[in-house]
């Protein structure tokens, strides 16, 4: 992907339909860096938050990943702004892995339901190593079970580092209840109302 030096303001530069952001690392010194939003959001899809990719800047390469983005508030689609931290070959990279749930929509029905208590994980890996997230199926999960950090299959270059016993999700049994349309409403006699209300006068 090529990225250049950004020398207007940042109005100017999303005028154009470019993305603004900044490259940084422990071998570069912090620059502001502009974007062809095309190329960006092709990057973004393809490498996520956590691959490793290639950049060109004049006549220098770097490897890089996507650190941070500002997506607008309304239009997600739209980036604001963009961290791009450059690495090294032998750096170990720290990130929050999203785990896409695969399945889901065929163990819910009326009466059982999928608590998702979390939906990424920490993990390291080294350059080049990363993958954009963890599939999980749970298609075939009842009522009672449980995914635990433990239960997650990655590859052997991936390391999890967060405590492997933290839960996923669960599966549960929740009521269900039908609305009975037939049902009426009781009517409250006035007079039980009333003498209520003197019992608590007195």
């Amino acid at each position: 992907m090529k990225i250049e030096k950004r020398t207007e303001s940042l109005k100017a530069v999303r005028e154009l339909n470019k993305i603004p952001g900044v490259i940084f690392g422990k071998t570069i010194e912090p620059e502001s860096i502009q974007i062809e939003e095309k190329d960006f959001k092709e990057a973004f899809k393809e490498y996520g938050m956590t691959k490793t990719f290639e950049v060109k800047l004049g006549r220098k390469k770097h490897n890089v990943y996507i650190k941070e983005v500002q997506r607008d508030i309304i239009n997600h689609n739209l980036f604001l702004n963009v961290k791009l931290l450059k690495v090294m070959a032998g750096d170990t990279i720290k990130a929050s892995l999203p785990i896409k749930f695969i399945g889901k929509d065929k163990i819910e029905k009326p009466g059982v339901i999928v608590q998702i208590l979390t939906d990424t994980v920490e993990v390291e890996y080294g350059v080049g190593k990363g993958i954009s997230h963890i599939d999980l199926d749970i298609s075939d999960l009842n009522i009672g079970d449980s995914v635990q950090v433990k239960d997650l299959v990655v590859p052997e270059d991936i390391e999890i580092v967060e405590d492997m016993e933290k839960s996923i999700l669960s599966v549960s049994e929740t009521k269900y209840i039908e609305e009975d349309e037939t049902t009426e409403t009781e009517e409250v006699d006035p007079m039980d109302v009333e003498v209520i209300t003197e019992k608590e006068e007195e």
